[in-house]
């Protein structure tokens, strides 16, 4: 029996979704639909298919009514080519809606992606350990995070580079409106992450390439009560420096109170967020 390959499937338009601002993805919507029913209403006054004397306005009001509406409403088109017309209409304003539901169910269901990692990873030599950052800019904190590491080995060609897990003790409760830095151990038995990543940027520099595998992976996953969240982070060999740590955020007594930030009113927040101190 022949067995088949799956077939790759893009669902990059999902993420474009999620990714967009609620009041963009709806005035998008009413857009396209506003566009469907006046290419209709020209195409109504073209082929001129309800009673004389009637004016190009009352095509966009006979348009809109028979997209929505059960029935023609006010008007009735009096040709063979007008009611075709409406059959049409309606099929496509039919298919419209349910594409309409699908992406507002995406925006309900799969929220976008609200969780910042830091751009590096530091390298504390003092104590021989990874440090990151990560905030959850969501005003619901995101319960029960669970994180994962893994290395990719430096490797080139057609060799397969090695991948390994790193053990993380940072069980929170919740992430929430504050940022948070992960420490993780760098050595593993003979095994240097750093080290490792030196010989990756070594590597790329002497080449002129990016054909290093060298990667730090990380996936998050987490709810926010009703919605489950999943995502991942890629550091690569470059994106490792030597630092002592994250450069601490002074957080007001309003931010405490306040269930919700913005972070851009926070003076320079984002540059406080990836600093570095040496």
């Amino acid at each position: 029996m022949r067995k088949e390959y799956p077939k790759k499937t893009s669902l990059g338009w999902v993420s474009k979704i999620r990714n967009q601002h609620m009041a963009v993805v709806l005035a998008k919507m009413l857009c396209y639909y506003t566009i469907i029913n006046l290419i209709f209403s020209v195409l109504y006054y073209i082929f001129q298919v309800l009673a004389a004397e009637t004016s190009f306005f009352d095509y966009v009001y006979f348009s809109f009514v028979t997209s929505l509406a059960i029935g023609y409403g006010d008007f009735v088109p009096l040709t063979v080519l007008g009611k075709l017309l409406v059959i049409i209409h309606s099929g496509i304003t039919a298919v419209y809606f349910a594409l309409m539901i699908s992406i507002l169910s995406i925006k309900m269901l799969y929220p976008r992606n609200l969780i910042k990692f830091s751009r590096c990873i530091i390298y504390n030599s003092e104590t021989d350990t990874l440090i990151f950052r990560v905030i959850n800019t969501n005003k619901e904190p995101l319960i029960n995070p669970e994180l994962r590491i893994s290395v990719t080995e430096h490797n080139a060609g057609d060799s397969s580079p090695g991948v390994f897990s790193i053990t993380t003790d940072n069980n929170i409760t919740y992430l929430g409106k504050l940022d948070y830095s992960y420490s993780v151990k760098n050595t593993f038995g003979k095994f240097n992450v750093y080290e490792e990543a030196k010989k990756a940027v070594q590597f790329n520099k002497e080449t002129d390439s990016l054909e290093s595998r060298f990667r730090i992976n990380m996936s998050l996953t987490g709810s926010y009560g009703l919605n489950q969240i999943a995502l991942r982070k890629k550091y690569y060999a470059n994106e490792i420096i030597p630092g002592k740590c994250f450069k601490p955020i002074t957080y007001s007594k309003q931010v405490y109170i306040k269930k919700e930030i913005t972070y851009k009113k926070i003076k320079n927040f984002w540059e406080d967020f990836e600093a570095v101190e040496k």
